[in-house]
């Protein structure tokens, strides 16, 4: 992990080689260790279907005694999921490894693990669920002194933050992040923490502030994305481009992308090249085309956010062709995923564009209200699920009294008056 970190993809495979050599002499958790890693490295040298076969079989391993109750092993699950693309079926064994990592005080597990959660959480739309555990991972992170596992826990924050217009937090988050990354010595490949930082931009709509983060990253290491995929930062970038006018640099990055993606790369990347390549299309036709293969990509994957993304764009362009009432049902669409994960900068793009189709948009209820920060929906999930304030306190290492006041505080945010229906509320938040 910590080559893969400094971007050093032949030392991966040097590791991998010699964790095999030994693997006999190991335990079952080392031996598990031996297998995440070499399928890590094929997976990182770009044989996704051989990377898939390797990390499919350390999954079931996981998922088998002893290691099904080794909460060490909550590691190589997110990771070997993240890397498959898909998370959904892993999460029942994830949080039952997580829970025992909780119980026995493993905290050298629970920090990293909660900031894998928290990514995976992300990627099925579970944007509460990702909030809590990303800003737990970083408090507790933060105060054992760990360094790029919180880093990422902040960049998580920061995303979160800034999707909900949390424009302070967000920047206080990023400050942080970076401050760990350099401190861990990564900063010149932390591929995460850029697009983080160009996603902060895009959500304040500040195009140049995309190019400024992003446009440096293809000479640094040629655009990698935060999983070392090639060119993983052109659907942000070429967007930033077309907002300022410089179309050929867009299309000439799109050309270059779609050149280096593997044919059998995940749904969501598959998806989100198709919409990259939609919005240089001119001809209209060829971009609906694009967009058709996007959405039929996106219904194959497990990110209700990125789907939603695109139903804006495609909305946005359907829009801007004069087809008004086929934009709208696109642009609804995109409205009330972004309300239903509560990401209320998102929910104003897309009435934003709703209003210009001449469509009244809805009540703003989400974009209206104040958005929780990340301890406020840890606090709102556990009062949720049935937990006093008391067993609240207990989990998050806090006082009751501290409870008592953030709870105050979501009763006051979201006009509530009494935790069933706070349950209610945060049970239909939750992705389906």
């Amino acid at each position: 992990m910590a080559r893969f970190r400094l971007g050093d993809m032949a030392g991966v495979a040097a590791c991998a080689a010699r964790f095999v050599e030994v693997s006999p002499q190991l335990d079952a958790y080392q031996r598990l260790l031996a297998s995440f890693t070499q399928a890590f490295a094929v997976a990182v040298a770009g044989d996704a279907g051989a990377s898939a076969r390797l990390l499919a079989a350390v999954v079931e391993d996981i998922g088998r005694p002893p290691l099904r109750d080794d909460p060490r092993a909550v590691i190589p699950l997110a990771l070997a999921a993240g890397f498959l693309g898909d998370v959904s079926p892993v999460f029942p064994l994830g949080e039952h490894l997580l829970s025992l990592a909780r119980e026995r005080g493993a905290f050298g597990v629970l920090v990293p693990a909660l900031g894998l959660a928290a990514s995976g959480r992300s990627w099925i739309g579970d944007t509460a669920g990702a909030f809590a555990d990303a800003g737990e991972a970083a408090e507790l992170g933060d105060q054992l002194g760990y360094a790029v596992d919180v880093a990422n826990a902040f960049a998580i924050v920061a995303w979160q933050s800034a999707a909900r217009g949390l424009d302070d937090d967000a920047r206080r988050a990023l400050v942080r992040a970076r401050e760990l990354t350099e401190r861990a010595g990564t900063s010149s490949h932390a591929a995460y923490l850029a697009l983080t930082e160009a996603f902060c931009a895009l959500c304040r709509g500040d195009a140049e502030g995309v190019i400024a983060v992003l446009e440096p990253r293809l000479d640094l290491d040629g655009g990698v994305g935060a999983s070392a995929e090639p060119l993983g930062i052109a659907p942000d970038l070429v967007e930033a481009y077309l907002a300022v006018g410089r179309r050929s640099d867009a299309s000439d990055l799109v050309v270059r992308y779609a050149e280096v993606t593997p044919a059998e790369s995940p749904p969501l990347t598959m998806a989100v090249l198709a919409r990259t390549e939609a919005l240089v299309i001119e001809d209209l036709d060829q971009s609906l085309a694009a967009f058709g293969r996007a959405l039929t990509a996106h219904a194959a994957s497990t990110n209700p956010f990125e789907t939603a993304r695109t139903r804006l764009l495609l909305g946005a362009r359907l829009r801007r062709a004069g087809r008004r009432t086929d934009a709208r049902g696109h642009l609804a669409a995109a409205r009330d995923a972004f309300a239903a994960m509560d990401l209320g900068v998102w929910v104003a793009k897309a009435d934003d564009e709703l209003d210009a189709t001449g469509a009244r948009a809805r009540t703003r209820e989400v974009t209206s209200s104040e958005p929780l920060t990340a301890r406020e929906v840890r606090v709102a999930l556990l009062a949720a699920r049935g937990l006093s304030n008391k067993e609240i306190a207990a989990a998050l290492f806090l006082s009751p009294k501290t409870i008592e006041r953030h709870l105050s505080s979501i009763y006051r945010k979201r006009d509530l008056r009494s935790r069933t229906e706070l349950a209610a509320a945060f049970a239909a938040a939750k992705p389906t």
